[in-house]
């Protein structure tokens, strides 16, 4: 089996574990028995723990990313690059639930990732590019200028990240029917309280 596929193997089985039985009670010996491999073989891709849960971290700050650029250079309305960012997360807990499971338990809520220098910088990355998504709509008269674009950021994002926690904290499975209920819900509350007023 070539690296790639061994590798994958590996962050499969360690997404699986780490969303089951938590970071600090995972050990390395779990993950190899989740991917029927040895102890040494894991090892020998992954330094330890801390290096295997940072790459499948990185990934998944390298997918939002990539997923809030685009969305900031598509020509699409403000109104459509917000239901983007409600469905792509909503997306990635359908398709790899362990991996919004870790997110959520984690980064999100992880004090220790929050107090790393470097967890703060991928937070802050994170809320720019909404900001700016957001201030772009300010620009355009779609969305009220008298909040700033980065506590709207914190309203869209915070109230994505409540629906994925309750589900993820609930074992609730994500169907294409209620990511729909959600991404509207999301939406329709956000930008009734965030419409521009004629009045303004």
């Amino acid at each position: 089996m070539d690296k790639a596929r061994q590798e994958k193997r590996i962050v499969d089985a360690a997404l699986k574990v780490f969303s089951t039985k938590g970071y600090a009670e995972t050990r390395m010996a779990d993950i190899a028995r989740e991917a029927g491999m040895s102890y040494g073989l894991v090892y020998h891709y992954y330094e330890n723990k801390e290096k295997l849960f940072d790459a499948i971290v990185e990934d998944w700050w390298a997918g939002f990313y990539r997923e809030l650029e685009s969305l900031k250079e598509s020509l699409v309305s403000t109104d459509e690059k917000i239901v983007g960012i409600i469905y792509y997360l909503l997306g990635v807990y359908e398709d790899k639930p362990d991996q919004i499971s870790i997110f959520v338990t984690e980064v999100s809520r992880g004090f220790v990732y929050h107090a790393h220098s470097k967890g703060k910088s991928k937070f802050n990355r994170l809320f720019d590019l909404c900001r700016e998504i957001l201030e772009e709509g300010q620009k355009n008269g779609s969305l009220r200028t008298d909040i700033h674009a980065r506590y709207l950021a914190y309203v869209l994002l915070g109230s994505i990240d409540t629906f994925l926690s309750v589900m993820v904290l609930g074992g609730e499975k994500m169907t294409p029917s209620r990511k729909r209920r959600i991404s509207q819900g999301i939406t329709k509350v956000f930008l009734e309280g965030a419409v521009r007023k004629n009045n303004e």
